[in-house]
This record gives structure tokens, C-alpha cells and sequence, in this order.
């Protein structure tokens, strides 16, 4: 699922490689991967992709196709279609498909319309098909005149977690049956974070961080706006849509520590550290820009350290303690993707500048860098094998090892 897990630490279990070569790719911009009814018709992934258990990814672009793909068993440099989805006249945005428990079932979001037409939201529970690569629907849930754009969060007990935008969050049981709706704020693409009492965290951006119980019941909010800190913002208070441009509310899905501390950026540029029960503990300012921050902070594995990326000045470290900052990584041009860790401490962020790095995330320091030719907004993910897949706007995963 989105960041790993559902506290969205963005620490993977795998290693991933310590030097960059491109050892396999699949190109969505050929004319058979692109859907005759796409909404939105062209190459470009926005969402990050998720690993099974034995390597196979998962990514959705923006045409509106789930794809899972593997290695090639007849050309050493490619990646081969296991199966597909495509829901009619639809996209899945931003959206990081998640899986089951025991990696046969895929969920996703998908929604009709386009950007600014009205739109129809449908939950999908996909798996394999028996032949052919269609996927099969096990399921779909209705998610209302709206668009979903974030990505489903699954819990322990296998409840599927996903907002729309019109700020309805659903907890939909394994089998299919909407247990219960809470409203928050819009949602564009942050996924609710899951804490260990089972307290759902949801940035918006209607200004609000919302805090829901595992019953369904808003149990406090934070206002980003009453806590801004005393540089100024930089914003365009004219701005239309959810690019964030407005400064008001987040983007970017919550981090749970592991004694129940929220991370949040906001598109304030603020990064926001709450305790449990929705107080302030303190906050960071990155350096200034339109909207801020659309990164979710990874999470180092002792809890004492939080790594995130911003629309100006690179990739930051801080202190969880206090939101001092242990070190920065420059950054000439805007990070959206969010960072993983690996189990060795690397850090791998891609970039809008069309490059991907790999960082010593105890000091900051540059271990390799590439130039992979497109830009990169969703986030790299590491397979068992120890290799990186990259999805860029340009229509092209990667695998880097």
C-alpha cells in the first residue's frame, strides 16, 4: 500500500541496490497499453506502485490502467503484463493500488469525469485472472458522486480505509460491505494513516488534520492555519483546484510513530508533529514555496528521525524529539514523490528535476544519482529481490539495480 504500511512509515523490509543501472522497463505509451476511452490520454503515473510478495508490481497511470507486471522470463531487460484493469471512461489519479494480507487481492479506487467533470467513485477488489489478462472483479463499491483520487489504506483485520473527494472517508470490510462513513474534508490524494488503537489520521484540504475512531466518530481535529509559525507563506490566495497553491490544508498522507506521534506537511510548508490527542508538540518550517509540502515523511526505523522532501530545498531530516533539523539534501527544482527507506538506511527519493537519489540517510551524503529522463512524482518502491522501480511522468517503469 501507499508508504509500506498503514502507519505509513515508508520503510520497506528489502535492501535496496547501492548502484543505479536500468535493468528492465515497460513502456505504457505504446499504443496497445492506452485505453480508447481514457479520460485523461496521456503517459503519465502520478501513483506509486505496490509490491507482492513475489515481486510482481502494481501501478496505475493516469489513462486509467492497473497494471501488474513481472519479469520477463524471454528478454532479460523487460517487464511483461500479467494482467490489467481499466474501469470505463475512468482514472484511479493519484491513487497507490494496496493489497490483501496475503497479496491476491488488489484494491483501488476509480473515478469517472476527468479532472472537472462530475465524476462517479468506485472502490474495486481485483484479483488474477483464470486465463487472459483481464483482471477479475471480485467486488466494487459504490463511493459516491465524486472523485477518488487517494489511495486505499488496509488495517490488520483487513479493512480497506479510503476518502473521497468530497470528504467522505469509508471503511470497507474485506468482503465488500461499507462498515461505516465519516465525513471529513475534501480529500485529493492523502491517505488516512492508521495508529495502533486503530484511530484513523486524515489530512484534508479544507485546512484540517481529522482524527476518527475505529467506529467511525470524528474525535478531534487540528487546524493548520492556527499554527503557521512566524515566517511568511508563500501563496496565491486566487489559486483554483487542490494544487495546494492556496496554502490551505494538506496533500500529504500522515506518518505514525511508533508511540502514537503524527507527521504531517502541509501545503503551508509547515511540518506538523501531533500527539495522540491532536495537541501540537512543535513544527518545522521548510523553506517557503507554493504549495509546500505533498510528501509523506518516511520514518527511520528507531522512530527518531523523519525524512521528507518539499517543493523548495530538497530532502530534509529532522529530530522527532523536537523538529530540529539533522540535515538537508539541496535540491535545484520541486519534490513530490515521497522517499522509501531501506533496511540498510538508504534513502531513495525521485525528482521533478528527472532525477533519482540515493542518500545515506544517517548524514545526508549522496550515494548515486540518476538521471532516469522523465520526472518523477510517485514514489520509488523496493521489490525482494532488492531492486527499485521507479514510475515516471514520461509512461515508463523501471527497474533500477
Amino acid at each position: 500500500m501507499y508508504q509500506q504500511d498503514p502507519q505509513h512509515t515508508g520503510r520497506s523490509p528489502y535492501a535496496g541496490p547501492r548502484q543505479a543501472t536500468v535493468l528492465r522497463r515497460f513502456d505504457t505509451s505504446l499504443p496497445e497499453n492506452m485505453p480508447s476511452d481514457a479520460a485523461i490520454p496521456r503517459d503519465d503515473f502520478q501513483s506509486s506502485s505496490a509490491i507482492g510478495p513475489d515481486g510482481t508490481i502494481y501501478v496505475a497511470n493516469f489513462p486509467g490502467v492497473l497494471f501488474a507486471l513481472r519479469d520477463s522470463s524471454t528478454a532479460r531487460d523487460r517487464l511483461d503484463l500479467v494482467w490489467r484493469f481499466h474501469s470505463p471512461n475512468a482514472s484511479s489519479f493519484h491513487a497507490t493500488p494496496a493489497l490483501s494480507s496475503d497479496g491476491g487481492t488488489v484494491y483501488l479506487g476509480f473515478a469517472s469525469g476527468g479532472f472537472n467533470a462530475p465524476g462517479k467513485a468506485t472502490l474495486y477488489a481485483l484479483k488474477a485472472p483464470a486465463s487472459g489478462t483481464d483482471a477479475q472483479v471480485a467486488w466494487s463499491v459504490d463511493l459516491g458522486d465524486a472523485r477518488v483520487m487517494a489511495s486505499p489504506t488496509v488495517g490488520p483485520d483487513g479493512t480497506i480505509y479510503v476518502a473521497n473527494s468530497a470528504g467522505v472517508l469509508y471503511a470497507v470490510s474485506p468482503d465488500g460491505q461499507v462498515r461505516w462513513t465519516a465525513q471529513s474534508g475534501p480529500t485529493i490524494k492523502s491517505a488516512p494513516a492508521l495508529g495502533a488503537d486503530g484511530t484513523l489520521h486524515h489530512a484534508t484540504s479544507d485546512g484540517k488534520m481529522y482524527a476518527v475512531s475505529p467506529q467511525g466518530q470524528v474525535r478531534w481535529t487540528f487546524d493548520f492555519g492556527e499554527h503557521l509559525g512566524p515566517t511568511p507563506l508563500v501563496t496565491n490566495p486566487n489559486a483554483s483546484g487542490g494544487g495546494g497553491a492556496s496554502g490551505i490544508g494538506s496533500g500529504a498522507s500522515p506518518t505514525i510513530g511508533p508511540d502514537g506521534p503524527i507527521y504531517v506537511g502541509a501545503n503551508n510548508s509547515n511540518v506538523y508533529a501531533l500527539a495522540p490527542d491532536g495537541t501540537l508538540k512543535w513544527l518545522f518550517e521548510a523553506e517557503r514555496e507554493l504549495a509546500g509540502i505533498w510528501t509523506t515523511p518516511c520514518l527511520s526505523a528507531d522512530g527518531g528521525t523523519i525524512f521528507f522532501g518539499a517543493n523548495k530545498g530538497g530532502v530534509y531530516a529532522l529530530n522527532t524529539a523536537n523538529g530540529s533539523k539533522r540535515w538537508q539534501f539541496p535540491v535545484y527544482g520541486s519534490i513530490y514523490a515521497s522517499s522509501v527507506l531501506d533496511s540498510r538506511g538508504v534513502l531513495y527519493t525521485g525528482t521533478t528535476v528527472e532525477h533519482v537519489y540515493a542518500l545515506d540517510s544517517a548524514r545526508g551524503e549522496l550515494l548515486w544519482d540518476m538521471d532516469i529522463h522523465n520526472q518523477v512524482w510517485s514514489a520509488p518502491s523496493i521489490r525482494p529481490d532488492g531492486t527499485l522501480v521507479i514510475a515516471d511522468r514520461g509512461g515508463q517503469v523501471q527497474v533500477i539495480g
